[in-house]
C-alpha cells in the first residue's frame, strides 16, 4: 500500500509505503474491543450484611418468651417493634420479601468483571483495526466523511501547528470539511440522560496521530470538536473504530506511522 504524503496546504510532497497483508476481521476487533473497555469498568457490590443486621426473633413454642404462638402469623422472619406483656408488635424482616430485608441476589464485589484476551490476538487486532482505518468504503460506511484521496500521511511540519484555527485551516484544504462540519453538531439526547449529567451526545471524529508527547499539534487539535490526537505508545484497539466497529478515519504524521510501524512489525 501505497500512501500520499501531504503538507498543510495539501500539497503531495512524497509517498509512504506501508506493507499491511491482513484481513478485516470485525469478530477478532469486537472480542479486543469489548477486553479493553471492560478495564474501565468499575467495580461494585452490595454490603454482605445488608438487610441482616435486624435483630430477628421467630419462635413457635407455646409457653416461650415472645412466641408467634396461637397468632396464625406466617413463618416469615420477624423482630419484635414493641411489647407490652403478652401483646407483641412484630414486623417482617431479614427475608427478601420484606421491607428492609436482604436482597435475594444482590451484585457481588467478587463477580468477574474484566475481559481477557491473548496477546498475538490482540495485536491482530490491532493490524485489523488500522487495515480497517485505511479502507475508504469502511470508513465513509461508519458514517465519517473522508476526502477522495484518503487514505494519507500528514508530513512531520504539521506537528509544529500551535494554533487551532490553523489546524482548522489546514483540516479544510486536506479535504476534511464536510468532516469538521459534521463533529461540530451536538444532540439532545432522548430519554432520562437529559437529567443525569449527560443530556448532549457529541459525534466522534478522526483520531490524530503525532510522533511526540511535545509537538504543539496536541494542544491544537484538543480544541476541534470531535478530533482527538495520541501518540503511537497509548494506542489500543477502541482507537482504530467506532465503538466496536472497525474504520475510523485516521491521520497519522510520516514519523508516527513510521514508529508505528516498527512496532507492529516487532
Amino acid at each position: 500500500m501505497k500512501l500520499t504524503i501531504l503538507d498543510k496546504t495539501g500539497t503531495k510532497v512524497g509517498d509512504f509505503d506501508l506493507e499491511l497483508h491482513e484481513d478485516i476481521r470485525e469478530d477478532i476487533f469486537k472480542k479486543a474491543y469489548l477486553a479493553e473497555n471492560s478495564l474501565f469498568k468499575q467495580e461494585q457490590g452490595a454490603d454482605p450484611e445488608a438487610g441482616k443486621k435486624a435483630a430477628i426473633h421467630l419462635s413457635k413454642r407455646r409457653r416461650k418468651f415472645r412466641t408467634t404462638y396461637g397468632r396464625g402469623g406466617s413463618r416469615t422472619p420477624k423482630k419484635v417493634m414493641w411489647a407490652r406483656g403478652r401483646q407483641l408488635r412484630f414486623v417482617g424482616a431479614f427475608a427478601p420479601n420484606t421491607v428492609g430485608g436482604r436482597k435475594a441476589h444482590p451484585p457481588k464485589a467478587e463477580k468477574k468483571i474484566y475481559g481477557n484476551i491473548n496477546n498475538k490476538e490482540w495485536e491482530r487486532a490491532l493490524r485489523v483495526g488500522l487495515a480497517a482505518c485505511f479502507d475508504k468504503e469502511l470508513v465513509s460506511k461508519n458514517g465519517q466523511k473522508v476526502p477522495e484521496n484518503y487514505p494519507l500521511v500528514l508530513d512531520d511540519s504539521l506537528e509544529a501547528l500551535s494554533k487551532t484555527k490553523e489546524v482548522e485551516e489546514a483540516l479544510v484544504k486536506l479535504g476534511f470539511e464536510e468532516e469538521v462540519a459534521r463533529t461540530k453538531v451536538r444532540k439532545v439526547r432522548a430519554g432520562h440522560g437529559t437529567m443525569r449529567g449527560r443530556t448532549y451526545k457529541d459525534k466522534r471524529g478522526p483520531l490524530v496521530v503525532v510522533s511526540k508527547e511535545e509537538a504543539p499539534l496536541i494542544k491544537a487539535v484538543k480544541n476541534v470538536k470531535g478530533f482527538e490526537v495520541l501518540t503511537p505508545e497509548l494506542l489500543m484497539v477502541s482507537d482504530f473504530g467506532m465503538s466496536e466497529k472497525p474504520g475510523r478515519a485516521l491521520l497519522f504524521t510520516k514519523s508516527a506511522l513510521a514508529e508505528f510501524k516498527e512496532v507492529l512489525s516487532q
